[in-house]
């Protein structure tokens, strides 16, 4: 019986070491895919939000923060890591204050260039940012917060641009 509980031992032992230096080799290899972006072109894409912002909306903007955070996500199942970072800016209308957005931008660079990360965010994201700015005041139900001029300057400029997304949470706080 002895020799039984101890051969089921070594056998678990090995079972165990062999899984976990799987796990470790697959992260390990995994890992050297991704680049992560350099302080310089951290800073590079930091610079580049704002000025894009003001020539899509045509007014001053004030960056509030900015941070970049790298991450690992590991799949358990497959035993798959998944490395990206996230670019994340706080950025707020100089002419109308009460609009402030907060976005992120993933990190789809390499370290050659920052152009498809740009590139990306203008295509996906840029159109509208502001107009979601103006919808989280209804969403999170700060309308009695702001000032009333502001804010009907901000849904006025919405509607210019054929951007009503705010109506909808308008509606759902004024009943």
């Amino acid at each position: 019986m002895k020799k039984f509980n101890l051969i089921l031992l070594v056998f678990i032992y090995f079972l165990l070491s062999s899984c976990l230096s799987t796990v470790t080799t697959v992260s390990y290899f995994d890992r050297n895919k991704y680049e992560e972006p350099t302080k310089e072109q951290q800073q590079e894409v930091k610079k580049a939000i704002v000025p894009i912002l003001e020539q899509e909306y045509k007014q001053p903007f004030k960056l509030l923060s900015f941070d970049y955070k790298h991450k690992v996500d590991f799949d358990g199942r497959d035993l798959k890591t998944t490395e990206y970072g996230n670019y994340h800016f706080k950025v707020q209308a100089v002419d109308n204050p009460i609009i402030v957005m907060d976005f992120e931008i993933g990190d789809n660079a390499t370290k050659e260039s920052i152009k498809p990360l740009i590139d990306s965010f203008k295509k996906n994201q840029l159109n509208d940012l502001y107009c979601t700015g103006l919808s989280h005041i209804y969403m999170y139900d700060k309308e009695d917060l702001v000032n009333q001029n502001s804010l009907k300057e901000a849904e006025k400029y919405c509607d210019n641009r054929n951007q009503k997304g705010y109506e909808h949470w308008k509606r759902l706080n004024s009943k």
